[in-house]
Protein backbone atom coordinates (compact mmCIF):
# COMPACT_ATOMS: atom_id res chain seq x y z
CA UNK A 1 0.00 0.00 0.00
CA UNK A 2 1.10 3.53 -0.66
CA UNK A 3 0.03 6.95 0.49
CA UNK A 4 0.88 10.17 -1.31
CA UNK A 5 -0.82 12.48 1.20
CA UNK A 6 0.79 11.62 4.52
CA UNK A 7 -1.52 8.71 5.28
CA UNK A 8 -4.87 10.46 4.76
CA UNK A 9 -5.71 8.08 1.91
CA UNK A 10 -4.15 4.84 0.70
CA UNK A 11 -3.88 3.18 -2.68
CA UNK A 12 -3.40 -0.57 -2.74
CA UNK A 13 -3.59 -1.33 -6.44
CA UNK A 14 -1.65 0.44 -9.18
CA UNK A 15 -2.96 0.70 -12.76
CA UNK A 16 -1.88 -2.39 -14.73
CA UNK A 17 -0.49 -4.20 -11.68
CA UNK A 18 -1.43 -7.77 -10.91
CA UNK A 19 -4.01 -8.14 -8.12
CA UNK A 20 -2.15 -11.09 -6.53
CA UNK A 21 1.59 -10.34 -6.67
CA UNK A 22 3.90 -13.23 -5.81
CA UNK A 23 7.32 -11.79 -6.68
CA UNK A 24 8.86 -8.38 -7.37
CA UNK A 25 12.24 -7.38 -8.78
CA UNK A 26 13.90 -4.04 -9.48
CA UNK A 27 16.60 -3.49 -12.05
CA UNK A 28 19.86 -2.62 -10.26
CA UNK A 29 21.05 -0.12 -12.89
CA UNK A 30 17.88 1.41 -14.38
CA UNK A 31 16.09 3.71 -11.96
CA UNK A 32 12.39 3.02 -11.67
CA UNK A 33 12.38 -0.24 -13.64
CA UNK A 34 10.37 -2.90 -11.78
CA UNK A 35 8.99 -6.34 -12.66
CA UNK A 36 6.29 -8.49 -11.09
CA UNK A 37 4.91 -12.00 -11.30
CA UNK A 38 1.47 -12.78 -9.93
CA UNK A 39 -1.58 -14.97 -10.06
CA UNK A 40 -2.90 -13.11 -13.08
CA UNK A 41 0.34 -12.91 -15.05
CA UNK A 42 3.39 -10.69 -15.31
CA UNK A 43 3.92 -6.93 -15.66
CA UNK A 44 6.67 -4.31 -15.68
CA UNK A 45 6.97 -0.68 -14.70
CA UNK A 46 9.23 2.18 -15.81
CA UNK A 47 8.12 4.57 -13.04
CA UNK A 48 8.93 2.63 -9.85
CA UNK A 49 5.55 0.95 -9.75
CA UNK A 50 3.28 3.96 -10.27
CA UNK A 51 1.93 2.32 -13.43
CA UNK A 52 2.38 -1.17 -14.85
CA UNK A 53 2.40 -2.65 -18.36
CA UNK A 54 1.04 -6.20 -18.67
CA UNK A 55 3.50 -8.67 -20.18
CA UNK A 56 1.64 -11.86 -20.97
CA UNK A 57 1.57 -12.19 -24.75
CA UNK A 58 3.14 -15.39 -26.05
CA UNK A 59 2.88 -17.59 -22.95
CA UNK A 60 0.61 -20.61 -22.63
CA UNK A 61 0.81 -20.46 -18.82
CA UNK A 62 -0.37 -17.35 -17.00
CA UNK A 63 -0.15 -18.22 -13.29
CA UNK A 64 3.30 -16.72 -12.66
CA UNK A 65 5.28 -17.11 -9.47
CA UNK A 66 8.93 -16.01 -9.51
CA UNK A 67 10.60 -13.19 -11.44
CA UNK A 68 14.27 -12.35 -12.06
CA UNK A 69 15.93 -9.70 -14.20
CA UNK A 70 19.33 -9.75 -15.88
CA UNK A 71 21.40 -7.08 -14.09
CA UNK A 72 23.11 -6.10 -17.35
CA UNK A 73 20.02 -5.85 -19.57
CA UNK A 74 16.70 -4.36 -18.37
CA UNK A 75 14.87 -5.89 -21.34
CA UNK A 76 15.93 -9.43 -20.38
CA UNK A 77 13.84 -10.97 -17.61
CA UNK A 78 12.51 -14.35 -16.56
CA UNK A 79 9.41 -15.76 -14.90
CA UNK A 80 8.26 -19.15 -13.75
CA UNK A 81 4.69 -20.08 -14.63
CA UNK A 82 2.13 -22.83 -14.24
CA UNK A 83 -1.38 -23.48 -15.52
CA UNK A 84 -2.97 -22.41 -12.23
CA UNK A 85 -2.60 -22.25 -8.44
CA UNK A 86 -3.68 -25.83 -7.74
CA UNK A 87 -1.31 -27.20 -10.37
CA UNK A 88 1.53 -25.03 -8.98
CA UNK A 89 1.03 -25.77 -5.29
CA UNK A 90 -1.28 -28.79 -5.00
CA UNK A 91 1.44 -31.43 -4.78
CA UNK A 92 0.81 -32.93 -8.21
CA UNK A 93 2.18 -32.06 -11.63
CA UNK A 94 2.64 -28.27 -11.79
CA UNK A 95 2.96 -28.28 -15.60
CA UNK A 96 5.52 -25.53 -14.97
CA UNK A 97 7.91 -23.76 -17.30
CA UNK A 98 10.46 -20.97 -17.11
CA UNK A 99 10.11 -18.21 -19.70
CA UNK A 100 12.59 -15.63 -20.95
CA UNK A 101 11.54 -12.22 -22.26
CA UNK A 102 14.03 -10.29 -24.36
CA UNK A 103 12.20 -7.18 -25.52
CA UNK A 104 8.56 -7.93 -26.34
CA UNK A 105 8.42 -11.72 -26.71
CA UNK A 106 8.24 -14.53 -24.14
CA UNK A 107 9.87 -17.84 -25.00
CA UNK A 108 9.88 -21.02 -22.91
CA UNK A 109 13.44 -22.02 -22.14
CA UNK A 110 14.69 -25.59 -22.06
CA UNK A 111 18.21 -26.62 -23.02
CA UNK A 112 18.28 -29.54 -20.60
CA UNK A 113 15.43 -28.55 -18.25
CA UNK A 114 12.63 -31.11 -18.03
CA UNK A 115 9.56 -29.94 -19.96
CA UNK A 116 7.32 -29.46 -18.18
CA UNK A 117 9.19 -29.08 -14.90
CA UNK A 118 8.38 -31.70 -12.22
CA UNK A 119 8.05 -29.10 -9.43
CA UNK A 120 7.14 -25.42 -9.36
CA UNK A 121 10.13 -23.06 -9.75
CA UNK A 122 9.64 -20.99 -6.60
CA UNK A 123 12.89 -19.04 -7.00
CA UNK A 124 14.79 -17.51 -9.91
CA UNK A 125 18.07 -15.58 -9.63
CA UNK A 126 20.04 -13.93 -12.44
CA UNK A 127 23.67 -12.80 -12.00
CA UNK A 128 26.83 -12.57 -14.12
CA UNK A 129 25.19 -14.11 -17.18
CA UNK A 130 23.98 -17.06 -15.12
CA UNK A 131 20.43 -18.03 -14.21
CA UNK A 132 19.48 -20.22 -11.27
CA UNK A 133 16.14 -21.93 -10.68
CA UNK A 134 15.10 -23.39 -7.33
CA UNK A 135 12.25 -25.87 -7.57
CA UNK A 136 9.76 -26.61 -4.82
CA UNK A 137 11.04 -30.18 -4.47
CA UNK A 138 14.59 -28.98 -3.62
CA UNK A 139 16.18 -29.24 -7.06
CA UNK A 140 18.50 -26.38 -8.02
CA UNK A 141 19.25 -25.85 -11.69
CA UNK A 142 21.92 -23.57 -13.18
CA UNK A 143 22.28 -22.05 -16.63
CA UNK A 144 25.69 -20.53 -17.46
CA UNK A 145 24.28 -18.78 -20.55
CA UNK A 146 21.10 -16.90 -19.56
CA UNK A 147 18.83 -19.93 -19.92
CA UNK A 148 20.08 -21.53 -23.14
CA UNK A 149 21.52 -24.64 -21.44
CA UNK A 150 20.94 -26.10 -17.97
CA UNK A 151 22.33 -28.58 -15.49
CA UNK A 152 21.15 -29.74 -12.09
CA UNK A 153 23.63 -28.40 -9.52
CA UNK A 154 22.83 -30.30 -6.32
CA UNK A 155 25.93 -31.51 -4.55
CA UNK A 156 25.02 -33.97 -1.85
CA UNK A 157 21.47 -34.38 -0.61
CA UNK A 158 18.85 -32.03 -2.03
CA UNK A 159 16.86 -30.01 0.50
CA UNK A 160 13.36 -31.47 0.93
CA UNK A 161 11.69 -28.16 -0.11
CA UNK A 162 12.91 -24.89 -1.50
CA UNK A 163 11.22 -21.47 -1.38
CA UNK A 164 13.99 -18.93 -2.08
CA UNK A 165 17.48 -18.51 -3.51
CA UNK A 166 20.13 -15.82 -3.11
CA UNK A 167 23.31 -15.22 -5.09
CA UNK A 168 26.56 -14.10 -3.50
CA UNK A 169 30.04 -13.79 -4.98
Amino acid sequence: MRSTDGGETWQDHRPGAQPDVHSLAWHPRVAGRAYEAGGGGAAWSEDAGETWQPADEGRDRHYTWSVAVDPDDPELWYISASTGPYAAHGGGDPEARIYRRDGDAWRPIGGGLPDPLPAMPYALVSANGRLFAGLADGQIWESPDRGDTWRCTIRGDAPPRLHALAYAE
